[in-house]
């Protein structure tokens, strides 16, 4: 049945992969040389290296990789470096998420397969060097003819002389193999936990769960009531991340939870084919039963820390006030308890209830601990399992790209591309044609995505309001206050002690030495504080491939972007100047940004006769 997601079966499979990365040289990242590593049949290990870009493509792409997979680490950079400027790149389709690309894929002539490539980033966020720590296979020193900068940094420069070439080979040899080691290591312990190893690691716990932990069918909720997932997406909201005092302090406890969402996933969920449409919605169905309700809401007026969210300009903001919106019953039924008033305006419940992720959970977090007590690195894997499937069931959209130059383009394929202009996107020479595709695959249940943030949140709220907070984000809590502690799913631990901190707004602080600065990238101290000053601060980054087309530049090219923040934060009520609070090593506590929306039956006038107003 094509609207049912049913349990796995089959063999479980391994696969052969190919480590492959490039050298570079130069502000513009021009290419150098490149390697290719992988195991024969014997497992003998094989090393490829190439100075000649056209010869490296030419061995990449040949029908002797067609059933392997070539893994690279931050896959965007290796690909464009290698590909962009030759007639291959046309040839390329690639599968990405915003401009990070997931996959790219390479139709072999007369029908004779597909060449993978794929990114290590797919499944952990790690570099070469973080990665082979975890292997134990570490990454070797720069090349000592490159030129080391004030900062840290390298300045990768061609070498110079045989010695230089040969410990350049020997360099990328080591970075392909801990990319190519990684992925087969990720096997290992994918295939340990009753699974296949897919191209991302949401995809790869999804085929896990359904191979060893999913017991029972489950249906969607379109094929019963049409179009009814896209209310159920407006009910689904991400994590908290707040500001609730800003300025200076010092000797603080940050905190986490142990695992948080997988904590909550032990819990109940609505099974998705016992969807009822209400005819009138009350109350009582948001006591009695689980489901998405819309309703206008008021809160009590006097609330310091309010429970509900509401999107408003692209953020999420938790205030006080009296306004619409969308939510599930788990959380109105506590809204309800803290003395919100409801007025439900549309209405589906789920009659039936079951437990799809406990065993999932609970197998793989007792893993972990294990792991862990072994300092065995295939804890890693476990954790990547634990936090990575709930998210795979909001899955909205799939986009395929092609980014093709004109100059290697047939006047044939330019004029059957031109047919439909409104999907394309001509700039510098470059043909970008962006297919989105809403998906609604088997496994697009938002209702278990929904309730498994909805949990979270909830979660995080009794620990805010029994605490005195000063910064949250999702699972971490920073405060003055001592929690108890444990190693169980859902309870807190102490990540350490914050001896002097500074918050500014969400994404936006300084504990100890470090420093966290949205849209910053590896900010340092100096970094913030002369954001603070209201100076600019300039970093060097890599252009990534959209961006390069637009600016006319080519990929990997060393920009400088100046940065300067704002330090106002909207999504609290804040009356001190900040730098004030700096200067004098003091800070502010706030209130709730305070919402009455026009359309409200409870309208502004009640609010005000019944409650009042600051």
């Amino acid at each position: 049945m094509k609207n049912t997601l049913t349990p796995l079966k089959g063999k479980i499979k391994s696969y052969d992969y190919v480590g492959f990365d490039v050298e570079t040289f130069g502000d513009e990242n021009e290419f150098y040389s490149g390697g290719l590593y992988f195991y024969d049949e014997k497992g003998n290990e094989k090393f490829e290296y190439y100075t000649d870009k056209f010869k490296l493509i030419e061995a990449m792409l040949s029908r002797r990789f067609r059933n392997k997979t070539i893994v690279a680490t931050n896959l965007g950079f290796d690909l464009t470096t290698l590909f962009f400027d030759t007639p291959f790149w046309n040839d390329i389709q690639l599968t990405s998420r915003g401009s990070d690309i997931l996959l790219a894929t390479y139709k072999l002539k007369n029908n004779n397969g597909k060449i993978k490539i794929i990114d290590t980033f797919n499944f952990v966020p790690y570099s070469v060097e973080k990665l082979g720590t975890i292997l134990k296979s570490d990454k070797l020193t720069k090349p000592s003819f490159w030129i080391k900068k004030s900062n840290g940094d390298y300045d990768a420069i061609k070498p110079q002389n045989r010695n230089d070439e040969y410990e350049l080979m020997i360099y990328n040899k080591q970075d392909c193999k801990i990319s190519c080691d990684f992925m087969y290591f990720m096997q290992k312990g994918i295939n340990e936990a009753g699974g296949n190893l897919k191209i991302t690691i949401a995809s790869t716990s999804l085929d896990v769960w359904r191979r060893s932990h999913l017991k029972e069918n489950i249906t969607k909720e379109n094929f019963f009531i049409p179009e009814i997932k896209d209310f159920i997406f407006e009910g689904y909201y991400g994590g908290r991340t707040e500001v609730f005092k800003r300025g200076y302090f010092e000797n603080l406890n940050y905190y986490d939870v142990n695992s948080l969402y997988p904590s909550v996933m032990i819990k109940r969920y609505p099974l998705p084919q016992s969807i009822q449409r209400v005819s009138t919605p009350m109350i009582k169905y948001i006591q009695d039963y689980e489901g998405v309700t819309k309703c206008e809401v008021i809160t009590p007026h006097n609330i310091k820390i309010p429970l509900l969210p509401k999107r408003e300009n692209s953020k999420l903001k938790f205030p006080k006030g009296n306004f619409i919106g969308v939510w599930n019953n788990v959380e109105l039924r506590k809204a309800l308890e803290i003395g919100y008033k409801i007025r439900p305006i549309k209405q589906v419940i789920y009659t039936e209830t079951f437990n799809p992720f406990e065993s999932y959970v609970k197998t793989f977090y007792k893993k972990r601990l294990e792991y862990k007590a072994e300092n065995n690195p295939m804890q890693l894997v476990t954790k990547l399992l634990l936090n990575s499937l709930y998210g795979k069931f909001a899955q909205k959209e799939k986009q395929k790209m092609t980014i093709n130059n004109l100059d290697y383009l047939s006047d044939d394929l330019k004029k059957q591309y031109l047919i439909s202009p409104d999907d394309l996107t001509i700039k510098n020479n470059y043909l970008i044609k962006i297919l989105k595709e809403d998906f609604d695959g088997l496994f697009s249940l938002p209702i278990l995505s929904s309730y498994t943030t909805s949990y979270a949140r909830l979660l995080m709220y009794d620990y805010l309001v029994k605490t005195d907070p000063i910064y949250m984000d999702t699972d971490s809590i920073v405060t003055k206050s001592t929690l108890p502690e444990s190693k169980e799913l859902g309870d807190m631990k102490l990540e350490y002690f914050v001896e002097r901190g500074i918050f500014v707004k969400p994404k936006f602080y300084m504990m100890n030495d470090d420093v966290k600065i949205k849209g910053v990238n590896k900010a340092k101290v100096n970094d913030f504080f002369a954001i603070i000053d209201g100076k600019t601060v300039n970093k060097i980054k890599f252009s990534k491939l959209r961006e390069s087309i637009r600016r006319g530049i080519k990929p990997n090219t060393k920009i400088n972007v100046p940065k300067n923040m704002s330090l106002n934060d909207d999504k609290r009520e804040w009356k001190e100047n900040f730098i004030s609070l700096i200067e004098n090593k003091n800070f502010e506590d706030s209130s709730p940004v305070e919402i009455i929306d026009d359309d409200c039956v409870m309208n502004t006038e009640s609010y005000i006769k019944e409650f009042g107003r600051d």
